[in-house]
């Protein structure tokens, strides 16, 4: 399988992991959801929390088919009038793309703390890999980017 047609089939396979994302300013976190460990991959930005629900730590297992809301608290190190969010993840040296979107209503000020949530639901082709999921948040008329965090989960039935 060339690599163009490898591509193509995990994206055909990933576009489930796209559910719903939203821009939630000033909320109080989700009790359900657990800390989990992140890595800083850029951004003027501070991630001040990355959790995803029912699961903690520093090495993530998530269920294929299940859906995970997953909410990352920011505080922007600039104003900006909406924001843009990123999701991806690495598979077989592969950028996935599972959130391109602009958010609405996401206008935010300098250090403010804010909460962007969305939800993925890992695909069955991921089964037994563990995957980096990539978030990154950006101004959407500039593309400053203010946080990215990597955040490495373990896909397991």
């Amino acid at each position: 399988m060339n690599p163009t047609s490898l591509r193509r089939r995990i994206a055909t396979g990933a576009a489930t992991l796209l559910l719903t994302a939203s821009f939630i300013a000033l909320t109080a976190p989700d009790a359900s959801a657990g800390d989990v460990t992140y890595t800083r991959c850029g951004g003027t930005g501070t991630t001040q929390a990355v959790r995803i629900d029912g699961v903690s730590g520093s090495d993530p297992t998530l269920n294929p088919g299940k859906p995970y809301p997953v909410e990352v608290d920011l505080i922007p190190s600039s104003a900006a009038p909406a924001l843009h969010l990123n999701v991806t993840a690495d598979y077989l040296g592969f950028p996935v793309e599972i959130i391109n979107t602009n958010l609405a209503d996401s206008s935010v000020q300098a250090g403010v703390q804010y909460t962007v949530r969305f939800t993925v639901t890992p695909n069955d082709i991921l089964v037994g890999n563990r995957v980096p999921l990539r978030i990154t948040v950006s101004h959407e008329n500039t593309g400053l980017v203010e946080i990215c965090d990597s955040v490495p989960v373990r896909i397991e039935r």
